[in-house]
């Protein structure tokens, strides 16, 4: 089982790009995948179930190996993460 932590994100945009400002936890989820696109369906899945869906192609999910971000897909803002936690 894995187990993820998910946070919204509040940005920071800088000449450098963005930067987590601050962030609130949203709720967990846990999957028993173990591929990373199960994974990214489960992180979507549990947004969708909290109520958070975005418009078509205006996301992407990112993946920085200790956890998931999604993002704007112009602007490059990140929006929501979902960070892998130990059992």
């Amino acid at each position: 089982m894995y187990k993820f932590e998910v946070r919204q994100i509040e940005g920071w945009n800088t000449p450098d790009g963005w930067y987590w400002n601050n962030s609130f936890y949203i709720g967990s989820f846990t999957t028993k995948s173990e591929s990373t696109e199960g994974q990214k369906q489960s992180f979507t899945r549990f947004l969708r179930k909290n109520g958070i869906t975005f418009k078509l192609n205006r996301t992407l999910i990112e993946d920085n190996i200790d956890y998931f971000e999604i993002i704007d897909r112009k602007t490059k803002e990140p929006l929501f993460a979902a960070i892998y936690r130990e059992q």
